[in-house]
């Protein structure tokens, strides 16, 4: 590989790069973000952890998903496909309704 050719990105550059995408989004609407080992921990800040109704943080990965082609997607903690990874609006979407949307 010559320098000015690209490097190509593995698995977990790019499912790191799609939780950076998306967790910027999820800050601007105003979450909270973190990144961790097992992927982004979003919380909603006015929404403690536990809440009768809705949870107040998850943690969402991003890999493949067997029934879509092994296309990456975002799940919540519980396995749960959320959206395909290059569908941030959709994700935003769902996580909204799960997780609940800050004032």
């Amino acid at each position: 590989m010559s320098i000015c050719e690209p490097e190509e990105r593995g698995p977990a550059s790019h499912s790191h790069e799609r939780l950076v995408a998306l967790g910027e989004q999820l800050k601007d609407r105003g979450y909270v973000t973190r990144m961790v080992a097992g992927g982004l921990v979003v919380r909603n800040p006015d929404l403690p952890s536990g809440h009768h109704r809705q949870l107040g943080a998850d943690t969402i990965a991003c890999r493949p998903y067997r029934a879509d082609w092994n296309h990456y997607w975002f799940f919540t903690s519980w396995q749960q496909p959320i959206a395909e990874a290059e569908r941030i609006p959709q994700a935003l979407t769902v996580i909204k309704d799960y997780l609940g949307a800050p004032k």
